[in-house]
């Protein structure tokens, strides 16, 4: 009776291995790990579990997909626009001058596009961002910003693909646009949308 007395005491001071995957299988069961997924729950079950899935398969990682992939939706639906108003601009537009004639509908396709863009991420793409407190002004301009220094890098890794590996114009623009989309949606999360410092930086 002492031995037994002696052994449970020892075990209470001093857990063997068993006792303590019992003790975890207990307060597993009693209370189970919440686990908080990457991206922002949808209203649909189905959509939910094909995100938790690909959460698993990318070690937390769908909340970002979705918002690439998002990002890359709205950057095409806006090039399309882009191009109709340069189509309405040419077609139903008269001017008597080419070079302005096609700088106007490139220049108001653009900025329209853009600001489509803008509109469109800032709601979907963006929505959740720290960075989002900022005033809507300083979202767009830092939008602008970040749009006008894609455009920049675009024709720079163009001109060096070209001149330096004398690659097709066309396949450079398309090399180009590829790189700078990253370039542009990394940009919009580390500095359009980064975290404010301090109260004043949302003014």
């Amino acid at each position: 009776m002492d031995r037994f007395v002696q052994n449970s005491v020892e075990e209470i001071v001093d857990p063997s291995r068993e006792v303590m995957e019992e003790l975890v299988e207990i307060v597993d069961q009693v209370a189970p790990v919440q686990v908080v997924p990457s991206y922002r729950p949808t209203r649909w079950d189905v959509v939910n579990s094909l995100l938790d899935r690909l959460d698993i398969m990318t070690g937390g990682r769908a909340g970002s997909l979705v918002q690439f992939f998002t990002f890359l939706f709205i950057g095409g639906t806006t090039t399309i626009v882009n191009l109709v108003i340069l189509y309405v601009v040419l077609n139903y537009i008269s001017l008597p001058n080419a070079f302005f004639h096609n700088l106007l509908g490139s220049t108001l396709g653009s900025e329209l596009s853009l600001l489509a863009n803008f509109a469109l991420n800032d709601r979907f793409t963006f929505r959740f961002m720290p960075g989002h407190e900022r005033s809507w002004y300083v979202r767009l301009s830092r939008f602008h910003a970040t749009a006008i220094g894609g455009i920049l890098l675009t024709i720079l890794i163009q001109t060096l693909l070209i001149n330096l590996l004398h690659i097709n114009a066309l396949i450079g623009q398309a090399i180009a646009v590829v790189i700078v989309l990253f370039y542009n949606f990394f940009f919009h999360q580390f500095f359009t949308y980064r975290r404010l410092k301090n109260v004043e930086e949302a003014i």
